[in-house]
């Protein structure tokens, strides 16, 4: 601390596949001084205890909530954060994801990767469902112990190399399938794989 006292915490926590983050003040000095959390941007509904009770702060979404009491050995301190499945866009005038949707749960953006299509599935032919619901599987064998995302895919059919061509509505085949984390990607031989997918609302 600035005055030179010492103060240990440890952190308990599964993050970020799951969103609760657990604190305690193992060492510290006496008085009360602060103790600031940073509170994700993204997340939405975090909730702050200590011992139980409500902290009596609002977590608001890219500040730091500022705990200040007198602290004591053993003190817990909970941080909840939701870790809400939701599709997120790119800003208009990037145009390459324009009109396409990527998939962010937390602070983890996932991709559709090759090994998770039927074979002879071009990457460019993946679109992805809008009405379906998007669901957390954690997988604690899969790729070292992670979650993905069950979701349902579109796929369709390319019709060809030709720069143009006329477009009629297309014939969708259904696959449910999962998501992987982008940062997991191609550790199953060699794939292909993209973050962004048109995605149709039906």
């Amino acid at each position: 601390m600035l005055d030179g006292s010492a103060i240990k915490l440890s952190q308990d926590t599964d993050y970020p596949w799951k969103g609760l983050v657990k604190l305690t003040v193992d060492e510290c000095k006496s008085g009360a001084f602060d103790i600031a959390l940073r509170v994700p941007g993204w997340s939405t509904g975090a909730t702050i205890t200590v011992n139980g009770k409500d902290a009596g702060v609002t977590a608001t979404p890219a500040t730091y909530a500022v705990l200040n009491r007198e602290w004591q050995v053993g003190d817990v301190i909970v941080i909840d954060i939701p870790m809400e499945t939701t599709f997120i866009e790119g800003h208009p005038r990037i145009e390459e994801v324009r009109n396409q949707v990527a998939v962010k749960r937390g602070p983890v953006v996932y991709c559709i990767e090759s090994p998770d299509l039927p074979e002879g599935t071009n990457i460019l032919d993946v679109y992805i469902d809008g009405e379906e619901p998007l669901k957390a599987q954690s997988q604690p064998e899969f790729l070292g112990g992670l979650t993905t995302i069950e979701a349902k895919l579109l796929l369709r059919e390319n019709k060809g190399d030709a720069m143009y061509r006329n477009v009629r509505k297309p014939k969708w085949q259904e696959l449910s399938t999962q998501l992987v984390p982008y940062y997991a990607w191609s550790n199953r031989g060699t794939a292909e794989m993209t973050v962004f997918m048109p995605v149709v609302w039906r």
